[in-house]
């Protein structure tokens, strides 16, 4: 009996022991996703001159040089990821993390990516069969090199290991080039976060979800469109917040990747975000000395006066405040800043409305990492009769059909299914011709073979000339439409749109989000980027506008093309048409 005692006592005390190695202290965040989180950036003598021993990675592959073990903890000296990978995500994201936090505090990072690999390389009910479409891509031979052909098995099994001895505190995701402008991108990422949860035993309230942003237009990227997909991640996902790359320079040459400079300043912001969740302030830690090689990165000089903000009154402008830093680099810290304004202006997230008529000074106030303060002043002016603004759509080249260039706008709220709806906009376009309006259910569960809703109403098109006309659709909503895609694939150049409204009849409710243009905020607007389309809000008189209006109550069901005109004859040619507002294919 007494040793049945002492046995049981010393497997309490080596259970004990073991339930003690898990350090609360040793924060732990997982990171996977595509090349940029893998890094693709060659690291510069400032990057691994000097890294904080508190800054440690889990190797979830084997690595050559530097020569680490699966399994195994080191400081987190490029390459963090793989043997393939370079300076990515994960750097900064670790140092700042360091540097913000108590002495008593260590940072860790359990990393998994491959450059071109697609969402469902992350699913493990979906990896597989991603891998057999094409068992020769990339990002397939990267699995198998480095992770055993099971990207998400190897995260689990290193992420339960980390769990050892430390606690996981968030995940990061920087994803999107391979599932570009994809709709049901959030969802997918949701069911991986589930399943990560879920196998980790984890609560979604204490791992929250950071997901950057895709390289933006005006530095060079291609995947821009990407971003506002990005955006509805957080109504998908209650803990996920969006990482911006707003000013974030790319490396100049495929359209898909950030510079060595654009890397830090997203590890930065990818942990300023995590601070932010935590409720700290975006400062070092009053007990943590720089080293150089961060000082200077993290240390501002200067700012940049935006100029004389001229405004009507009723509408809102964002401005963009950029910084140089002492080690040369320029970043912008808009959404770091603190404003004054005067009493005629509201602020909010760094965008101004003009509430009545007046002149005035804003004063912009940054405080960098350091606790160093700038600021910078400019003037405001609010007028009754300011310039006009107005969304300009450039296509580029002419699509080959109508749906190959469009101009799509999220609405409030839904329709409802059986009430009727009149839509207007003032439009118009360098070259003349054909604008079809096609209101759809994006949330349908009917889906067409590219993955998108096939619950579509193709209402007729009006022919658009160089002069603002207003245009009018009137029908009954044959879907809880919640979205309306103006679509003019078979036009070049530029197309202009102003004062887009959709409400239903009899309503004075307006249900589309800045339809007059004069917030520039975009986020509910979108173009199809990937087929070379940029949208601006530029500024503008519309003068000469006539109006044409077309009812679409019918429930015909005759035969159209695409433009809206009655095919004739028994026998049409073969290609698409609309009958009884869906779109049909004759072969």
């Amino acid at each position: 009996m007494k040793r049945l005692l002492f046995a049981a006592a010393l497997l309490m005390s080596m259970l004990s022991q073991a339930k003690a190695e898990v350090d609360p202290q040793f924060h732990i965040y997982l990171c996977f996703g595509q090349s940029n989180m893998e890094g693709n950036a060659q690291w510069e003598t400032i990057d691994n001159q000097y890294v904080d021993p508190r800054f440690q990675m889990l190797a979830t592959t084997a690595f050559d040089s530097p020569k680490r073990t699966m399994g195994q903890w080191y400081t987190a000296y490029c390459p963090i990821v793989s043997p393939m990978g370079k300076l990515g995500m994960s750097d900064y994201f670790g140092r700042t993390m360091v540097a913000a936090m108590p002495s008593d505090v260590k940072i860790g990072v359990v990393a998994v990516a491959m450059g071109g690999a697609p969402i469902e390389m992350f699913d493990k009910d979906k990896y597989q069969a991603k891998i057999n479409e094409d068992p020769s891509a990339w990002h397939v031979t990267l699995a198998n090199w480095y992770y055993g052909g099971n990207p998400y098995k190897r995260l689990i099994d290193m992420a339960k290991k980390a769990q050892e001895v430390g606690v996981i505190k968030g995940i990061l995701l920087h994803q999107g080039e391979s599932n570009n402008t994809q709709q049901d991108w959030p969802q997918k990422v949701k069911k991986i976060y589930n399943d990560i949860l879920s196998d980790l035993g984890l609560q979604a309230e204490d791992v929250p979800l950071f997901a950057g942003e895709t390289e933006y237009q005006e530095m060079g990227g291609v995947c821009w469109g990407h971003n506002a997909v990005i955006a509805r991640l957080p109504q998908v996902i209650p803990t996920a917040h969006v990482v911006s790359a707003k000013g974030c320079p790319g490396n100049g040459q495929d359209g898909f990747h950030f510079s060595p400079a654009g890397y830090r300043m997203m590890g930065k912001r990818y942990a300023f975000e995590a601070l932010r969740v935590m409720g700290k302030a975006l400062k070092v830690d009053a007990s943590y000395t720089l080293p150089d090689n961060l000082k200077k990165f993290f240390t501002a000089k200067s700012l940049q006066n935006v100029g004389d903000l001229v405004m009507r009154k009723g509408s809102s402008r964002s401005v963009s405040i950029t910084a140089t830093f002492e080690d040369g680099h320029q970043e912008d810290v808009s959404n770091e800043i603190t404003y004054s304004v005067p009493d005629f202006v509201t602020e909010e997230g760094g965008r101004f409305t003009a509430i009545e008529e007046g002149t005035g000074t804003i004063t912009a106030t940054y405080t960098d990492f350091t606790g160093k303060s700038l600021s910078v002043t400019f003037q405001v002016e609010s007028t009754m009769q300011g310039t006009n603004h107005i969304l300009v759509v450039n296509n580029g080249s002419a699509g080959q059909n109508a749906w190959d260039k469009q101009c799509n706008t999220t609405l409030k709220k839904a329709m409802v299914k059986g009430k009727n709806y009149v839509v207007k906009a003032l439009i118009k376009a360098d070259k003349s011709g054909d604008c079809a309006l096609w209101p759809i259910w994006t949330g349908s569960s009917n889906k067409n073979q590219w993955g998108g809703s096939n619950d579509v109403q193709y209402l007729s098109s009006y022919r658009l000339t160089s002069t603002f006309k207003e245009y009018t659709w009137s029908f009954n909503a044959q879907f809880p439409n919640d979205k309306l895609q103006f679509a003019f694939g078979l036009i070049g150049g530029k197309v202009y749109f102003d004062d887009v409204s959709c409400k239903e009849k009899d309503s004075d409710e307006e249900m589309v989000v800045n339809g007059d243009f004069e917030s520039d905020d975009l986020s509910n607007w979108e173009i199809i980027s990937w087929a070379g389309q940029t949208m601006t809000i530029e500024e503008d008189n519309t003068t000469g506008i006539r109006t044409v209006h077309h009812e679409m109550v019918s429930t015909d069901k005759g035969l159209y093309d695409l433009s809206g005109r009655r095919v004739s004859g028994a026998h049409p040619h073969k290609g698409v048409y609309i009958s009884n507002g869906k779109k049909i294919i004759l072969r």
